[in-house]
């Protein structure tokens, strides 16, 4: 007997699922002869293909003044000794310790978590790092429902430093997360003060040679959301030795190197 079509609210209901590989071969099929037939399910579903594949920007290397070399190179070596006793751990947890804005129910139908997850990405699209937040609980949504359906994918490896606040932000912390699969680095900061009038956090990079500042490169200006401050960037951190954020005169990036304090600081030869 022939199979029955999949109509476009049994679609609906998938297609949070279907958008991150996480259905079934018989779904897939059924899902895939609908779209055949079906422009708005389609339309319905490259958009969430295309949120699901979104990924910010990388940005270009610039080489720093003389006068940064000192104050910088000085925290990063403090930085390496107090972290250098501390064993080097890789975390390969699907946990990430900044903020959620998708907090899962156990009472819930993970696919329906999963078509959730995916509409709340579009609707922060506004917000690089959020949205990767977002992102990193739909992978592990997806993992949950893979596990329901006999696959065990490898999960994502997620490598994270230590980032701390210096004067005058001595109280604030952080850390920067690096996801494998994805290829992202996101930066997250709390406890910053609020910036006044134009003034912004903007985020760096440093590499060094140990007595000299070879290159400083901008990941761009810090987003603040519920106190929280937070930038991300294509790639990773191989080849840098560490990573800072500045207090700047905004109201935009500062194009070169920090004109401004340095606020916060992390060594990136000791993960987290």
């Amino acid at each position: 007997m022939e199979r029955p079509t999949m109509t476009c609210e049994e679609f609906e209901d998938i297609s949070g699922a279907f958008a991150l590989d996480a259905i079934t071969p018989a779904e897939q099929q059924a899902a895939e002869a609908h779209l055949a037939s079906c422009a708005k399910c389609t339309r319905l579903f490259q958009e969430m293909r295309g949120v699901v594949s979104l990924l910010p920007l990388s940005v270009p290397q610039i080489s720093p003044p003389p006068s940064l070399q000192g104050r910088i190179l000085s925290a990063i070596q403090n930085e390496s000794k107090s972290t250098s006793s501390q064993p080097t751990q890789r975390i390969t947890s699907l946990q990430p310790q900044f903020p959620q804005r998708v907090r899962r129910r156990s009472s819930w139908n993970p696919r329906t978590l999963v078509a959730a997850a995916v509409l709340m990405l579009c609707l922060l699209g506004g917000s690089l790092a959020w949205n990767l937040s977002l992102n990193h609980q739909v992978a592990v949504l997806q993992h949950q429902i893979a596990q329901l359906s006999g696959n065990h994918p490898a999960p994502t490896t997620v490598v994270s430093y230590t980032v701390k606040g210096t004067n005058p932000a001595q109280g604030a912390t952080g850390r920067l997360y690096y996801y494998s699969k994805e290829n992202v680095t996101v930066l997250v900061m709390n406890g910053l003060p609020q910036p006044q009038g134009t003034h912004v956090y903007q985020g760096w990079l440093l590499h060094t040679n140990g007595k000299n500042i070879i290159s400083v490169t901008s990941i761009g200006l810090l987003n603040i959301t519920n106190g929280t401050a937070s930038v991300s960037f294509s790639g990773n951190v191989s080849g840098y030795d560490a990573a800072a954020v500045s207090m700047e005169p905004g109201p935009v990036a500062t194009p070169k190197a920090p004109k401004g304090s340095v606020i916060a600081l992390g060594s990136l030869k000791q993960t987290a």
